[in-house]
């Protein structure tokens, strides 16, 4: 056995290695903030399925719709990541602090731990972004989030 014979060669070493198992299994056990995501055995377990409900924002500016085709992928990417990430963050903040902050700390405040931007703030901010981008100004600017589902060949639109 690997561990008898590092004994054998060096009792140090061969303590380091047990210790760092032992905490490595303790911590997979526990499931505690990982140590390293190289040692996460959590991290790579299972295999990740395609989910069944896919969220696509839609932007609306003085009531018509943007469409990909008129922007480069670069212009694209900048209209719509704001909007994607504000969203996801937006739902992952309260979440976050629910599963997994509040479990690890002993505080009961998330006021230093949660983003406190709203979606007006966002809006705002998004309304003037946009007016840089399109070299334009905007008197309405609406998005809505589309949910598709997905069934292995195409995307279906759930709701208008």
């Amino acid at each position: 056995m690997y561990l008898k014979k590092l004994y054998n060669h060096n009792k140090l070493l061969c303590l380091l290695i047990a210790l760092f198992a032992l905490a490595q299994l303790i911590n997979n056990i526990r499931q505690d903030i990982a140590i390293s995501p190289l040692y996460s055995y959590g991290m790579y377990s299972e295999r990740m399925m395609p989910k069944t409900v896919y969220s696509v924002p839609e932007i609306f500016v003085n009531d018509t719709m943007l469409r990909t085709k008129d922007f480069s992928p670069m212009e694209w990417d900048n209209i719509m990541q704001p909007v994607i990430k504000f969203h996801a963050q937006y739902n992952w903040n309260v979440n976050l602090w629910k599963q997994d902050i509040h479990r690890l700390v002993p505080f009961a405040d998330s006021v230093n731990f949660v983003n406190r931007l709203d979606e007006a703030q966002f809006k705002a901010w998004y309304q003037q972004h946009l007016e840089n981008i399109l070299q334009k100004q905007i008197d309405t600017l609406k998005i809505v989030l589309t949910n598709y589902s997905f069934d292995e060949r195409s995307f279906n639109r759930i709701n208008k």
